[in-house]
């Protein structure tokens, strides 16, 4: 009885996903990658990557660098607005904007302002203004960049951030229970749903999500809880991207690049 009852413990985890027929996206090309974590694309057609913690942006023309050691590790890139980009090192509480040529703009270190901040999560938002989760107050906020005044737009969070994703308009996030939430800029939340375990995770839609769950990748859908297995022809990969209908697939040395319609 005992061992009846250890499978079904196993199973139930599993079982809870729907699985839905698989996704068969069309193969497009592959190019070797250099050394580094690849960042991603902007719509310019410039890549941004970071080598032994050296920020790096290639043009077709040019390459441009910038490299921070005092700040410690880059813990988060935003690549929204390619004149205003965004470096976060969490380490030491600060944020780096740059322009379009790596050179830095502003610096914003949040434990010296005059009411200190302790930023788990730092975006670009619209209006010259960042994402800020505050976690001193546990609160979702907008930072302006040119006042440097911060104010707090939810209430505080019942449980810490996980995963967050954001566009100039709206700010997403998972918490250590798995529950995916959105704000947008007024601070009205709205509960999207639950998520399996991931290994890496990009929010599509409202209602769909990207994931790595091992070695494979999968379309979840929040509404039904169900699971597409999307066929890639690599047997492993170390993460994904997805913009414009491309899924970018990441080996060790090569990206291979999908035109993909998600259903």
């Amino acid at each position: 009885m005992r061992k009846i009852i250890f499978i079904a413990l196993i199973l139930i985890p599993v079982l809870a996903f729907s699985q839905q027929p698989s996704i068969i996206p069309f193969f497009s090309n592959a190019e070797k990658w250099e050394t580094g974590q690849y960042i991603g694309k902007d719509n310019f057609g410039n890549f941004y990557s970071i080598n032994q913690n050296e920020f790096k942006k290639t043009s077709p023309n040019h390459v441009y660098f910038y490299k921070n050691v005092s700040l410690g590790k880059i813990h988060q890139v935003d690549l929204q607005n390619p004149l205003q980009l965004v470096l976060f090192y969490k380490q030491f509480t600060t944020v780096v904007l740059l322009d379009n040529q790596l050179n830095e703009t502003a610096r914003i270190n949040f434990s010296e302002l005059q009411t200190p901040l302790n930023p788990e999560a730092v975006s670009l938002a619209s209006q010259n203004r960042l994402w800020v989760y505050d976690m001193l107050s546990q609160k979702l906020g907008l930072f302006d960049i040119q006042k440097s005044t911060f104010q707090s737009i939810t209430p505080s969070f019942k449980e810490n951030v996980k995963f967050y994703q954001s566009d100039y308009n709206y700010f997403y996030w998972i918490d250590t229970k798995q529950n995916l939430y959105v704000s947008n800029l007024f601070g009205k939340v709205n509960f999207l749903g639950h998520v399996p375990d991931y290994n890496q995770l990009q929010v599509v839609s409202p209602k769909q999500i990207l994931m790595k769950i091992d070695n494979g990748l999968f379309l979840y859908n929040l509404e039904d809880e169900s699971l597409s297995p999307i066929q890639l022809k690599e047997k492993s990969f170390s993460h994904f991207s997805f913009k414009d209908q491309i899924l970018s697939i990441f080996t060790e040395n090569e990206i291979s690049q999908y035109k993909i319609t998600l259903p």
